[in-house]
């Protein structure tokens, strides 16, 4: 913890352990009064009670000051309510349960259980209350259950003390945290009108100018492409996330780190928080596509990846222009058990209560598209067929064939092999801004 941290929480608390003093003082004062002609040596308790004035004030004055906390004044203080308290029945003589310091000893434990926590301060009130038991084994039941609660309210003390120490470090953490998503916020803003603008400029303007310029085109593409991925992140508003909460993540943010110079990516403005260990599994699978395309669409090949919220669900669809095949074939695939398409895919989404589609024709491209819901609980199991002949997967809720194609070999929602439009009216495309520059 940081010093400045550590003051700025125990000066308070050390402030109410000084005036707690005081109380304390007065009220052993208060039965000195009443005891005054039973004890044995008078003398030595007005000497006693003049001691713990002197060094109420002195422990006021050296505890208000961060620099004079060291161990040697908490020794001074333990010492000035021990030493006494040992000394209580040649002064006081037999039969009284209370000692000398009186209520007046708590203070040093209180002290000691806010400058180093619960242990510190327990152990040193169990000290003090079994010097005080030895002295009397056959305390009065008040006496008895002070000195419980000596210990127990000094454990508790240096509990919360210790417990304020954490959630003030937990919220500059965030705090810290918040200021830096907002930081590269502003930095992101600043890139995305000046680099990237120029960017893209090049990237649409080089075609034109001959093999130099398209060379730069691509060139300038690919930088686009990585400059964006670094700065994604930034796009996520903290105000709208909950940092505290480490069980879940924006599904949006992990699926557009897929961006690069062949893979256009499109996700919702807002976050769509999930579970953390379900967003891996849906990454995964993505990311098990998008591996398949680079192995099998062709070199020339490119993908598009779009996120939307549906419902209770979220739809994952993945894309490329590549060449495509039949369905037999991936049929066979997933018979013979092939890894990607058998359990890294179909196995992942259905595991998360999922659906999984693909669409595909010769020269037409694959397209995956993963439902999964959102909250575990409203996972219903799905009943997935086995790819065969031009269908594709259903569920069992009859609603047919949900890989079928038109009479030119072309799924419906398809727009072009050269891509498609996403669905919906607010996105994140990290390709192409709002305003399509």
């Amino acid at each position: 913890m940081k010093p400045g941290i550590q003051v700025a929480i125990e000066t308070p608390l050390f402030r109410v352990v000084a005036w707690m003093r005081w109380v304390l003082l007065a009220l052993t004062l208060m039965v000195h009064a009443a005891r005054f002609d039973e004890v044995r040596r008078p003398g030595l308790v007005l000497v006693a009670a003049f001691v713990m004035i002197v060094w109420s004030g002195v422990a006021h004055w050296a505890y208000a000051e961060p620099q004079r906390r060291t161990p040697w004044l908490i020794g001074i203080d333990f010492f000035f309510a021990a030493v006494p308290c040992a000394l209580s029945p040649l002064i006081l003589g037999q039969g009284h349960a209370i000692a000398i310091t009186g209520f007046w000893a708590a203070a040093p434990p209180l002290a000691l259980a806010v400058l180093h926590g619960w242990l510190a301060g327990g152990v040193a009130a169990f000290l003090l209350s079994a010097l005080v038991l030895i002295q009397n084994p056959t305390p009065p039941l008040e006496v008895f259950a002070s000195t419980v609660g000596l210990i127990v309210g000094t454990a508790v003390l240096g509990f919360l003390a210790d417990q304020l120490r954490d959630l003030t470090c937990e919220r500059d953490r965030l705090s810290a945290e918040s200021a830096l998503l907002s930081e590269r916020q502003r930095l992101s803003r600043i890139v995305h009108d000046g680099v990237l603008q120029v960017l893209t400029m090049v990237e649409r303007e080089g075609p034109n100018l001959g093999p130099r310029g398209q060379l730069l085109a691509r060139l300038a593409r690919e930088q686009e492409s990585q400059l964006r991925v670094l700065i994604r992140d930034a796009a996520t508003d903290p105000s709208r996330l909950n940092l505290l909460d480490a069980t879940q993540s924006d599904l949006a943010t992990t699926i557009d780190r897929h961006t690069c110079a062949v893979v256009t990516v499109a996700v919702p403005a807002e976050p769509v928080l999930m579970e953390t260990a379900r967003v891996s599994e849906i990454d995964a699978a993505v990311r098990e596509a998008l591996t398949n395309v680079v192995k099998h669409a062709g070199p020339e090949a490119r993908a598009w990846v779009l996120l939307e919220v549906e419902g209770g669900d979220v739809v994952v669809s993945i894309r490329d222009n590549g060449v495509g095949g039949e369905m037999d074939d991936f049929a066979a695939a997933m018979r013979a058990g092939r890894l990607g398409v058998k359990h890294s895919i179909y196995g992942r989404i259905h595991d998360l209560g999922g659906l999984a589609t693909l669409r595909t024709a010769p020269g037409r491209g694959v397209e995956w598209e993963f439902r999964v819901p959102i909250e575990p609980v409203r996972a219903k199991r799905r009943k997935q067929m086995p790819l065969g002949g031009s269908g594709g997967w259903s569920d069992e809720e009859g609603r047919g064939d949900v890989a079928s194609r038109d009479a030119g070999g072309r799924s419906p929602d398809v727009a072009g092999s050269d891509g498609w439009r996403p669905r919906g009216r607010w996105i994140r495309d990290r390709r192409h801004s709002p305003d399509g520059r």
